[in-house]
């Protein structure tokens, strides 16, 4: 049980940004009716799909520079700047007085919003190999369960009269759920970032044979390599 404890703040994680990634989708096209964008209801479908086809945009656009971020300041980092972009940008989301500023909220959402990626990369370094396939079938379980809660949250909570928007009590509770994730990490998630270094240490001196040395070459000869030689110091006579 303990080989998991490190992985619970991940899954916290991914389960409240699939919550503010998916409040949007059952209260979209009454969102468009809110701001007036159209009275033409053929035209619902199409604009409110903008409202997850900007969350997805931003994160397409910075997904590498995150990944690589992560490579460098650690995967705890680039998890908390996920979250704090979903607190942040759901309240926007809630109070936004026009459309505009709505699909705005949600695309710097997805910007800086690396967190799926992150925590698949991160598994192989909180987990034993041995318990590494139901890690990943676990955290990807619990987006899928906050895909379930976040549209549910969204309908369930749209309340015409509200401030901002009606469905900014929705917003609320999902950038309350971001921040007790946030908390969740910042408190029990490890930094892997030297643990990177030593596994990398380990597999380096995994593939060095003990009191093997490498062949001595000639310059501008290349040594034969035969079967089953290779050890202790290598001459090559120049038969020419």
């Amino acid at each position: 049980m303990r080989e998991w404890l490190p992985l619970a703040p991940v899954a916290c994680a991914l389960f409240a940004n699939a919550i503010a990634m998916s409040v949007p989708m059952p209260i979209g096209p009454f969102l468009v009716l809110f701001f007036g964008v159209t009275n033409d209801k053929r035209e619902l479908g199409y604009t409110a799909g903008f409202f997850i086809s900007s969350f997805m945009l931003g994160r397409m656009i910075s997904s590498y520079p995150l990944g690589l971020a992560s490579d460098i300041y650690g995967r705890r980092v680039v998890i908390q700047l996920g979250l704090v972009s979903c607190f942040v940008f759901s309240l926007v989301f809630g109070m936004a007085p026009t459309f505009g500023i709505a699909i705005l909220s949600r695309f710097l959402m997805g910007a800086f919003n690396g967190i799926i990626g992150v925590s698949k990369a991160v598994v192989p370094e909180l987990v034993p190999p041995s318990h590494r396939a139901r890690a990943m079938s676990a955290i990807t379980g619990m987006w899928g369960l906050g895909t379930i809660f976040g549209p549910a949250l969204g309908g369930l909570l749209w309340i015409p009269g509200s401030p901002g928007t009606p469905s900014f009590w929705s917003s609320v509770v999902s950038a309350g759920i971001a921040m007790l994730a946030l908390a969740a990490v910042a408190l029990y998630m490890p930094d892997t970032r030297g643990r990177r270094a030593a596994d990398a240490a380990s597999a380096q001196e995994a593939t060095q044979i003990p009191g093997r040395q490498p062949p001595v070459q000639i310059p501008g000869r290349q040594p034969p390599v035969r079967e089953g030689e290779g050890y202790g110091i290598e001459l090559v006579r120049d038969e020419g």
